[in-house]
């Protein structure tokens, strides 16, 4: 049973940790709205880290609402690997209503699922 927690260790909190997904990522979800970089982990759990500006959604009402909705789809996946994961926001995000957004997120999670598969049963 997945615990549905979203607690510290289940986020990307320093600086050099998203530096790394950055840098390494092997695992890539693109939308107008959303960019989804993930890479796999020897970690027990997947985290998540956050990156929603300031220049592609200006509210702090905007940015605090797609960091809600995203945590919450989040907690209710469950990776068959764990991942670093990080969501960038782009700038058609703002456009999207909580519904939308929520839809569009489970849709970029089962791509992600299918991409941990290949790269998990291709070469590691």
């Amino acid at each position: 049973m997945p615990s549905y927690a979203f607690s510290k260790d289940r986020r990307l909190l320093k600086p050099s940790e998203f530096q790394e997904v950055f840098d390494s990522n092997r695992i890539k979800v693109a939308h107008p709205a959303l960019l989804i970089l993930a890479k796999p982990t020897d970690l027990s759990l997947s985290r998540l880290g956050l990156v929603i500006g300031k220049k592609n959604v200006p509210t702090a009402v905007g940015r605090n609402q797609i960091k809600r909705v995203v945590r919450e789809s989040f907690r209710q996946v469950c990776f068959p690997l764990s991942l670093d994961i990080i969501f960038l926001a782009r700038k058609d995000a703002v456009k999207l209503n909580q519904k939308e957004l929520n839809l569009l997120l489970g849709q970029s999670w089962g791509r992600l699922l299918q991409r941990c598969a290949a790269v998990g049963g291709g070469n590691g």
